[in-house]
């Protein structure tokens, strides 16, 4: 919005005030006869010849001494400021050296500098209470890290899709995923073999790595296109079996082949799939071409088969006092009702299909990462992922409703 009008400055001192006309009149510098006023130019004429009254302004403006005066004044009252404040800051520098305080500042600390010596006066004693002032935390430039939100892997992108209602592509698989979720720790199921009770398949370690994670292939890692005209990354021969091969697409999820070499160099790595081996066997052979990341392959044999025709997970079959102990096992699993059996040892993730934009695994090897060290990843995921709050036979609301404090909508 322009402060002008018509693009043009409205300016006051082009006009003739009424107090300039009255003094005009007081001087009796123009006669108010007809006889004057019949002259040309009238009153505008006369007051073309006329001098604006003096009221002592310019000559003020013009006396350079009284301009020197008000400048010594200045000049004087600014040297008595900084003359009080140099010193107030010598006062408390003699306060702090004959002070306690400066024993127990040193006892925090022995590198803090103190004063020990009197200080030459500053033209700008602002510069000598520099160290004495404290800066808040709430006065330090935030950086981008500390601006955003504590982001919990997995439940804050679940809470943001309640909470939003976003129609977007990954708010609507978190909030179909809650609900898979909720369903598959929440079925009631049992082996349907009875000796799976007592199974043990013990596998070696291959490296000395304290936690192992067990990662599932399918929806997790990579997604198979039923129909190989679909677009893909990478198109594999399957042999199904001696008379029979057949050409499947991969869609590899986005950073998993760096995410798995880098997660290597801290961790085992073991894929364990519900797929037939002849399938898993290609595309591990894809993803690991050297062998020299994933420590073992499972498949579907290795699996254990609920009387729903389930192929779960249990992680106690791996797992002994002398091998791998079970507080030190992860699996990474689209599907919750693989890792029922130890709920507390699963991890969860959105499936996969096709999605280039996905960076769920960029914030899974996070999450992976911090829990180096940690004598118990089950104490570690049921403290972040909380998954033991979904067996709630209450119904998912109540599951939402404990996760984050407050009820939420269902979608």
């Amino acid at each position: 919005m322009s402060l002008s009008r018509n693009g043009s400055k409205l300016s006051r001192h082009d006009r003739i005030t009424n107090s300039q006309i009255i003094d005009l009149k007081k001087s009796k510098l123009y006669s108010s006869s007809s006889k004057n006023s019949d002259q040309p130019g009238g009153f505008f004429l006369s007051l073309a010849n006329v001098k604006a009254p003096d009221y002592g302004q310019g000559q003020l403006l013009n006396n350079d001494a009284l301009k020197n005066k008000i400048k010594e004044k200045r000049n004087q009252r600014s040297m008595d400021n900084d003359s009080m404040l140099n010193k107030l800051v010598t006062k408390v520098e003699n306060k702090l050296i004959s002070s306690p305080l400066k024993k127990k500042v040193i006892a925090i600390d022995p590198k803090i500098e103190l004063p020990t010596q009197m200080k030459s006066y500053s033209l700008t004693p602002q510069s000598r209470l520099q160290q004495f002032r404290i800066s808040s935390p709430s006065s330090k430039p935030r950086s981008q890290s500390q601006n955003k939100r504590n982001e919990i892997y997995y439940l804050s992108k679940l809470q943001k899709a309640f909470d939003t209602n976003g129609s977007d592509y990954i708010s609507r698989m978190y909030r179909e995923h809650f609900h898979q979720t909720y369903q598959g720790l929440n079925c009631k199921f049992f082996p349907q073999n009875n000796n799976d009770y007592n199974r043990s398949h013990k596998i070696p370690k291959k490296n000395q790595r304290q936690i192992t994670l067990f990662f599932d292939l399918d929806e997790t890692l990579v997604h198979c296109n039923e129909t190989p005209s679909l677009p893909c990354d990478v198109l594999l021969e399957i042999n199904v079996s001696k008379h029979q091969t057949v050409r499947a697409g991969i869609n590899v999820r986005p950073y998993a082949k760096e995410m798995l070499k880098n997660l290597s160099n801290y961790f085992e790595i073991i894929i364990f799939t519900a797929s037939h081996s002849c399938y898993a066997e290609k595309v591990c052979n894809y993803l690991d071409p050297d062998q020299t990341i994933v420590s073992h392959r499972l498949f579907r044999d290795s699996c254990t088969q609920t009387n729903s025709s389930l192929y779960t997970k249990d992680l106690r079959i791996f797992c002994d006092s002398t091998n791998r102990q079970l507080n030190q096992v992860a699996l990474i699993d689209n599907a919750s009702y693989s890792y029922a059996w130890q709920i507390d040892n699963g991890i969860p993730i959105i499936p996969f299909y096709d999605n280039k934009e996905d960076k769920e695994l960029i914030e899974l090897e996070k999450y992976l990462k911090n829990m180096i060290g940690v004598s118990d990843i089950r104490e570690y995921n049921r403290n972040n992922l909380k998954l033991h709050y979904f067996v709630d036979h209450r119904g998912p609301y109540k599951v939402l409703e404990n996760l984050f404090g407050r009820p939420q909508q269902l979608q």
